[in-house]
């Protein structure tokens, strides 16, 4: 026994006056999660849409330690860098939080991930996936949203990076550009004057070697690696 600790047998409980509970610490529950938009009206209906969510804590101000931003992403200038809504001021010494863009289909989703957003998903976005985005992302996963019916969840995280381009030959590497320009396996072909069958050869050879599972998975973790230039 440590000289001057506090024991508590149960003799202690067996005979009135028992020794009161100590009271409960209310300590808040969820993923804190804040929500950024210039229009009103979609921040009110991504609230509307979290404060229903299991799982998660909505924060009204951004600069509150939290863990997770929800951000409706305006339109960008064609070749700009996006500014995610992160101010390094209130971020200082510890982790940032990670960013889900919500974004229209005509958005260029490029520029976003190679700005760091660790989440894409459609702007009319339901719950279900919304939350469950939330969480990939708060596990340390990115989420892709590259089919309105089927949401992605690439597993890997913005400290993994691709291998190096030195194992990619010339080929590989022209694919790999027109890939990132959203051109289809045809277009690709016409471009660099190969069928589409040896097109479809070397995007599974990029498959394998960047450890992706779709088209938009090669290109983001080329972004990532420093293999493409936005």
């Amino acid at each position: 026994m440590v000289a001057g600790a506090s024991v508590t047998s149960l003799a202690d409980y067996a005979q009135p006056p028992w020794p009161a509970p100590a009271a409960p610490v209310a300590t808040p529950v969820g993923i804190p999660v804040a929500i950024v938009s210039a229009d009103p009206r979609i921040a009110a209906s991504l609230r509307a849409k979290l404060n229903a969510a299991a799982g998660v804590r909505l924060i009204e101000d951004p600069s509150a330690r939290a863990g997770i931003i929800v951000w409706a992403a305006p339109p960008s200038d064609p070749g700009e860098l996006p500014v995610l809504p992160l101010d390094p001021a209130h971020h200082a010494g510890h982790e940032p939080p990670a960013v889900i863009a919500l974004i229209s289909d005509t958005t260029d989703p490029l520029p976003l991930l190679a700005a760091g957003v660790r989440g894409l998903l459609d702007t009319n976005v339901e719950i279900g996936r919304l939350r469950a985005a939330i969480i990939a992302v708060q596990l340390g996963l990115s989420v892709l949203d590259e089919d309105p019916a089927d949401a992605i969840v690439a597993a890997w995280s913005p400290s993994r990076q691709a291998p190096a381009n030195d194992h990619l030959t010339p080929r590989e590497q022209q694919v790999l550009e027109h890939l990132a320009e959203g051109l289809s396996n045809r277009a690709i072909g016409q471009a660099l004057g190969i069928s589409a069958h040896t097109v479809k050869f070397h995007v599974d050879a990029l498959l394998d070697k960047l450890g992706a599972r779709s088209r938009t998975q090669v290109v983001v973790k080329a972004i990532r690696a420093g293999l493409l230039r936005l």
